[in-house]
């Protein structure tokens, strides 16, 4: 028998297993590391290679070639067709180095040549050099285009992007009778210039920073230097920094990565499509955060106040501003507890309504079969169906559906008996309140929230109001807005600062910033602005 036969491997050990494993990732890393750091060749041949590696099966890449000058130096162009601005390149690139480089005068040094290409040649505002395989990948993906040229270690990324957005129009979400009518798109370099417009300070920092693996999203910071709190300033970098997710499609999903207690039915970070109200927070020393491809801007520290209140107070007068505040405040606490403290009264309390209103209620109630909790659960969870029913649907067919199917379903359940015409205007008003509240995603909270006070209001009544009442304001004075405490400035309190709550004061009274933002620079206008009325 041959040897061949009798030769045996030696049987790997756990320890020789584990260093195999640990080779390998280190070869893989190592591979990985050399890929980010590949730099780009002399030889045109070898990095039109490489970028044909990486964009293949990808037909919307374009490469284009052509010959430069009396030399013949070959250069390449790479770009993606759908996102660039194709008559830019054609006119200030293509058309441009074609024509002057033929030029006698001009000399085309192998040594200067991108640098004579640069500054004599290209007719485009951004140019940046490249030197990494990984920079001009990145660069094409975002819409530039790549200059290549035979014999040169260095490449030109030429800002020639296309961006398509939808035209400046009026907020859906953040309707106003008086104000500015215009809101953010989803163009981030549209939402800067207008809020740059507004803010018309150096001061007015924009740091932008990626983030996504797969998309590379470009998020901007927005703050004042000098007016925003330094701390909360690298708090929100150090949180953003601390992203990793492969894409990030709107700001929501920002949010949700850097709010304070993720667990909370209230929003601690305001949402906002309205130029006007970011450049007045930035003023006030808040930091706003666009993201690209959405429409809503991220405005924090957010406080329960800010909820409540619309910029559209700003732009009235001062005691039309203060009721219409203190209606929404009533409205938030209808929104919020008026099923419960019916389901209260009408099982557990019945001693606290009056008797007329109390035999009215019993005759209603006579013929339905369901508990007052039940009933109450029933017609609100209509009531939401109804609600994104009449979102979802298109715009026509979202309102027919909206108005004939609460008429006709509150209609045909009161004549059958199955709830009682109190319940049906209960929850008809309670749904009213609720639009009363300008931020979306409060009200979204206040819906959430009114299902378990109605539970808690059928089995204990009044006292389980009162509990549910009580865990909502521990929980409320317990909540952080990036170190702000949520119920600024009533909890710590701050007299100074509550005459931009629920009661407005004139504009020329509001001097100073809110303390709680920041505790320096807090002189907004000059002081004796009160309009003389002896002349």
């Amino acid at each position: 028998m041959s040897k061949r036969f009798h030769t045996f491997k030696k049987p790997i050990k756990p320890k020789d297993l584990k260093s195999t494993k640990k080779r390998n990732t280190q070869i893989k890393e190592n591979n990985k590391n050399s890929l980010d750091n590949q730099k780009l060749s002399e030889c045109l041949e070898e990095n039109l290679e490489a970028l044909k590696v990486m964009f293949k099966d990808c037909f919307d890449v374009k490469f284009r070639e052509f010959i430069l000058g009396k030399n013949k130096s070959r250069c390449l162009l790479v770009y993606i067709k759908e996102i660039v601005d194709t008559n830019n390149i054609n006119k200030n690139i293509l058309h441009s180095l074609m024509l002057h480089s033929e030029d006698d005068n001009v000399a085309l040094d192998e040594e200067s040549i991108m640098n004579t290409i640069k500054n004599k040649f290209i007719t485009i505002g951004g140019i940046r050099e490249i030197t990494l395989l990984t920079e001009a990948v990145q660069d094409i993906l975002d819409g530039k285009c790549v200059f290549l040229i035979s014999d040169s270690k260095i490449a030109l990324s030429l800002s020639t992007q296309n961006r398509q957005h939808r035209p400046i129009g009026e907020p859906i979400t953040e309707s106003v009778v008086k104000g500015p009518l215009e809101g953010f798109t989803e163009a981030i370099n549209v939402n800067i210039s207008q809020i740059r417009r507004r803010l018309k300070t150096p001061n007015l920092k924009m740091e932008k920073l990626e983030i996504g693996k797969l998309g590379r999203t470009q998020v901007v910071i927005s703050y004042i230097k000098g007016v925003a709190d330094t701390s909360i300033i690298n708090e929100v970098r150090e949180r953003l920094g601390r992203i990793d997710v492969d894409l990030i499609n709107d700001s929501g999903e920002i949010e949700q990565l850097i709010e304070d207690n993720t667990f909370s039915p209230f929003p601690q970070i305001i949402n906002t499509e309205r130029p006007d109200i970011v450049s007045a927070s930035l003023s006030e020393g808040k930091i706003a955060i666009l993201v690209d491809g959405s429409p809503f801007v991220l405005i924090l520290p957010a406080l329960f106040v800010h909820f409540l209140s619309s910029s559209e107070d700003y732009y009235t007068r001062f005691y039309f501003g203060t009721f219409i505040r203190i209606l929404r405040y009533i409205a938030f606490a209808i929104a919020l507890f008026l099923p419960s403290i019916y389901v209260a009264m009408t099982t557990y309390h019945q001693e606290m309504i009056p008797i007329p209103l109390l035999t009215t209620l019993i005759a209603v109630r006579a013929a339905v079969p369901f508990p007052a909790v039940i009933e109450a659960l029933l017609m609100e969870f209509t009531f939401e169906v109804l609600r994104e029913a009449g979102i979802r649907l298109p715009k026509p067919i979202g309102q027919a559906v909206s108005i004939v199917g609460a008429l006709i379903l509150g209609d045909v359940a009161v004549s059958v008996g199955i709830v009682s015409n109190a319940m049906v205007i209960i929850v008809a008003f309670t749904g009213i309140t609720s639009f009363v509240i300008p931020k979306y995603n409060q009200s979204i909270s206040i819906r959430l929230l009114r299902f378990p006070l109605m539970i808690l209001a059928g089995t204990f009544g009044l006292f389980g109001i009162i509990i549910g009442f009580l865990f909502l304001l521990l929980h409320l004075a317990s909540l952080r807005s990036f170190g702000v405490p949520y119920l600024s400035p009533f909890a710590p309190s701050s007299l100074s600062d509550w005459k931009d709550t629920f009661i407005r004061f004139p504009t020329w009274f509001m001097t100073k910033r809110p303390g709680f933002m920041n505790k320096k620079n807090l002189k907004r206008m000059k002081k004796h602005l009160r309009p003389n009325t002896n002349n």
